[in-house]
């Protein structure tokens, strides 16, 4: 019932093959591959272009109802393989300058389908957003040399207050400005600009460290919506020392109402403090 098959995990079972992860493109995509990405000017303040991009479904487990964070280790890390080279084929169409990564969990965070899964937009632009934290990132390494991820990391790490877990590898703190309550990032504790620079022995470290956060998420708040985005360098930017590729979990555990979209400013009702002792303190990592 999906449509061609752009890649796969399999494992071999007889004569045939299961599978394990699955990537098709997306049956109503926002931009498509054969889209023309040239930009048309009416001659005044507006202009266009094409819907030129791609737009992918990565289907995470055969398994329809089992959250992310309840999979094995293994499995989480076959998701993030199949994300991670998914990434790397796309930006080889020179056309596309960006990789949004997210995954919608919850009616109210999006979800449209049932059976767990991941999106791939690859867009002609550099969204806005991003735009906005290279703008604060490089700033920051004008002024001081450093990276402002990097820092923040280690300051988080000497503080200890908004840690949530840690490995070699990667760290998961609450933010000291988090937008929504229980907002958490994970972050490499080695600078790397770009998801797409993510090295092979990465996979499993993130695997466990996303799969640890998940069920804190989980069971302290009792499987709340979510969304989950992969924050990383656009084109031409992959090795540069002022910014840090990260994963931002954002928890729909309020709604954002007029004050919020007429100001642009947040309101997070729960200290990020409070929020990280609360998933550090009892058991949070098991469903």
């Amino acid at each position: 019932m999906t449509p061609r098959e752009i890649d796969a995990i399999r494992v071999p079972r007889g004569g045939e093959s299961d599978w394990l992860v699955r990537v098709i493109p997306n049956k109503f995509p926002a931009l498509q591959i054969e889209e023309d990405n040239r930009r048309i000017s009416d001659g005044g303040l507006f202009e266009r272009m094409g819907g030129c991009g791609a737009h992918e479904v990565v289907i995470e487990s055969p398994q329809h109802d089992l959250f992310l964070g309840n999979q094995p280790i293994g499995q989480i890390g076959h998701v993030l393989d199949v994300l991670h080279r998914r990434y790397h084929d796309l930006m080889r169409d020179q056309r596309f300058q960006s990789i949004v990564v997210f995954k919608n969990h919850g009616v109210g965070a999006g979800t449209s389908l049932q059976h767990p899964h991941w999106q791939i937009i690859a867009t002609p632009v550099v969204p806005r957003m991003l735009r906005l934290m290279y703008n604060e990132a490089t700033n920051f390494f004008d002024r001081t040399g450093q990276c402002l991820y990097h820092v923040l990391l280690e300051e988080e790490l000497k503080r200890d207050e908004r840690v949530i877990a840690t490995n070699d590898e990667f760290a998961a703190v609450m933010p000291f400005a988090a937008h929504l309550p229980f907002e958490t990032w994970i972050l490499p504790r080695h600078q790397q600009a770009s998801f797409d620079v993510l090295r092979d022995e990465q996979i499993a470290p993130l695997a466990e460290i996303l799969k640890e956060v998940l069920l804190k998420l989980y069971v302290g708040l009792d499987n709340p919506d979510f969304n989950l985005t992969i924050d990383t360098a656009s084109r031409g930017d992959e090795v540069e020392p002022y910014f840090c590729w990260h994963i931002r979990i954002l928890p729909r555990l309020a709604t954002a109402a007029g004050f919020e979209l007429g100001s642009g400013m947040s309101i997070n009702t729960v200290l990020p403090e409070e929020a990280a002792e609360f998933l550090r303190g009892g058991n949070h990592t098991s469903p």
